[in-house]
């Protein structure tokens, strides 16, 4: 089942679910875009995907999709 990532404003705190209130955290995931890596917040208790906009680019061992 595919979850739709939802874009997320972070204000001064990055440990509530705004979906669920869940209040110690989140689980992270990484979506890899053309040697980008886009960091996704994943809510543990009911399984939300938020994307704060974090983004890792040109690591060594980050290569591009289909190479």
């Amino acid at each position: 089942m595919k979850k739709d990532i939802q874009k997320i404003d972070l204000d001064e705190s990055i440990d509530t679910c705004p979906s669920c209130g869940y209040t110690d955290g989140f689980h992270t995931s990484f979506k890899i875009q053309e040697g980008t890596i886009n960091i996704i917040l994943i809510c543990p208790q009911c399984h939300a995907r938020f994307d704060p906009g974090w983004e890792m680019e040109k690591l060594p061992r980050v290569r591009k999709l289909g190479h």
